[in-house]
C-alpha cells in the first residue's frame, strides 16, 4: 500500500474506532438520573452520535476544499472561533456552572467553543507564522500571529480553563516547529508561558483543592479527594479482570464517568486489553500523523498544520490518561472522539480531515514552496 494510503488508513480507522466506542459507554448507561454518560442514555447517545456524524462531514468538507484554501480562510475562521469564545461571557448566551464560564447555549443545545479556538489558533499560527510569513503582507506577519494566539490563551484562562489553555499552549508552539522555527528559540519562550499559566492557576482556589486531594486523597474524602480515590477503585478493579461494558462500579461514583473519566471505565470495564487498544488507536493516529508531516516535506505551511493538528489531538488525549491513570491532578480534560463531548468531537473530525488532507496531497515543489512573495501553494 502506498504511502498515503497507510497515513489515511492509520488517520481514519483508529479515531473511528474510538469514537465507536465512546458512544458504546454512553449508551450503556442505566435509564437513571445522573450527569452525562450516566442518567438520560439515549439523550445523550443521540448528541454524540451527531457530533459524530458532524465531526465526519467536517473532516470530508476540508479534504475536499484542501489545505491552501483553509490557510487563506484562516483570520475568518480565528475570528468566529474567538467570538464564539468570548461570547461565553454573554449573559443570556453564555453558561456558567460550577465556577467557570465555558458552553454556550444554542437553543436547545449547548457547547463549548474552546476546542474550535484552539484549532483556529493552529491554523492561523501555520499561516502567518512561518520563517517567510512577515514578506507576505503586512498583517499577515509572525508577531501578529502571536498576539493574537496568546489573547485566544488569556481568554481561555478567563473562563477559567486550564486545560484547554495549555492544549492551545501546545497547537501553538507545535504550529511554529512545523514551520522551522528552532528549537532554541521556541524552548525558553514554551517554559516561560507554562509557567505562567501555572502561576495563574494556582491563584484559583479550586485549583489548590484539586492539588491537595491527589496528594492527599484519604484527607478530603468528601472534597476533591473523592475522585481521586473512586479512579483509584476503578484501577484496582481493572487489574482483577473486566467486569463488562456497563457493569463497572465506577461510573456510578465519578461526576463526568463518560466524559472527563471515560479511560478509567474502559480501563475497568474491557480491562487491560481496551485500555490499552486505546493508547494503540491514539499511538496509529500519531503515527499516521507522522507520515502525513513527511509529505508536507518542502512546504512549511502545511507541515505547521499537521504538526499543530497533531498536538491538538494527542496533548489532551494524554492529559486524560494521565488524570484517570493517578499520575497528575485532576485538570478536566476531556479525550477526544472517546469522551462524551460533542464540541471537541466535531473540532477533531476536521483536524483529522486536515491531516488526511494533508496526506493525500503533493508536496509543493522546491521553487515554489521557496516563493514567500507568491501566495500559498497550492
Amino acid at each position: 500500500m502506498p504511502r498515503r494510503g497507510i497515513a489515511v488508513a492509520l488517520l481514519i480507522l483508529p479515531t473511528a474506532g474510538l469514537a465507536a466506542l465512546g458512544l458504546a459507554v454512553v449508551a450503556s448507561a442505566g435509564a437513571r438520573p445522573g450527569p452525562p454518560g450516566l442518567g438520560a442514555p439515549h439523550h445523550f447517545a443521540l448528541r454524540q452520535g451527531v457530533a459524530i456524524a458532524l465531526g465526519g462531514v467536517l473532516g470530508a468538507v476540508v479534504v475536499r476544499v484542501g489545505i491552501a484554501r483553509v490557510l487563506r480562510a484562516a483570520p475568518v475562521l480565528f475570528g468566529i472561533a474567538l467570538l464564539a469564545t468570548a461570547a461565553v461571557f454573554v449573559p443570556g448566551v453564555g453558561i456558567r456552572a460550577a465556577g467557570a464560564s465555558r458552553w454556550l447555549r444554542l437553543g436547545p443545545l449547548t457547547a463549548n467553543p474552546a476546542p474550535f479556538l484552539i484549532a483556529a489558533t493552529g491554523i492561523l499560527m501555520s499561516a502567518w507564522g512561518g520563517p517567510g510569513g512577515m514578506a507576505r503582507r503586512r498583517l499577515e506577519s509572525r508577531p501578529l500571529a502571536l498576539a493574537l494566539a496568546l489573547l485566544a490563551v488569556l481568554l481561555l484562562v478567563a473562563q477559567p480553563d486550564f486545560s484547554a489553555a495549555a492544549v492551545a499552549l501546545c497547537a501553538t508552539f507545535a504550529a511554529l516547529a512545523g514551520a522551522g522555527v528552532a528549537g532554541r528559540r521556541l524552548v525558553p519562550a514554551a517554559v516561560v508561558l507554562v509557567l505562567a499559566l501555572v502561576l495563574g492557576a494556582s491563584r484559583f482556589g479550586y485549583v489548590g483543592g484539586r492539588i491537595h486531594g491527589f496528594l492527599s486523597p484519604q484527607s478530603d474524602r468528601r472534597g476533591h479527594g473523592f475522585e481521586v480515590l473512586a479512579l483509584g477503585r476503578a484501577r484496582t478493579n481493572a487489574a482483577a479482570g473486566a467486569a463488562g461494558l456497563g457493569q463497572g462500579s465506577a461510573r456510578r461514583h465519578l461526576s463526568s464517568p463518560a466524559s472527563d473519566y471515560v479511560f478509567a471505565i474502559v480501563n475497568e470495564e474491557l480491562g487491560r486489553p481496551g485500555a490499552w487498544g486505546v493508547v494503540a488507536a491514539w499511538a496509529a493516529v500519531a503515527a499516521g500523523a507522522l507520515l502525513a508531516a513527511r509529505s508536507a516535506a518542502g512546504d512549511e505551511r502545511r507541515r505547521a498544520v499537521a504538526a499543530a493538528c497533531t498536538a491538538a489531538l494527542l496533548a489532551p488525549a494524554a492529559l486524560h490518561i494521565a488524570v484517570c491513570r493517578g499520575w497528575m491532578p485532576i485538570v478536566g480534560v476531556t479525550m477526544p472522539f472517546l469522551s462524551y463531548d460533542p464540541g471537541l468531537t466535531v473540532a477533531s473530525g476536521g483536524e483529522i480531515g486536515a491531516l488526511v488532507a494533508i496526506a493525500l496531497g503533493a508536496p509543493a515543489a522546491p521553487a515554489r514552496a521557496a516563493d514567500t512573495t507568491a501566495g500559498l501553494p497550492a
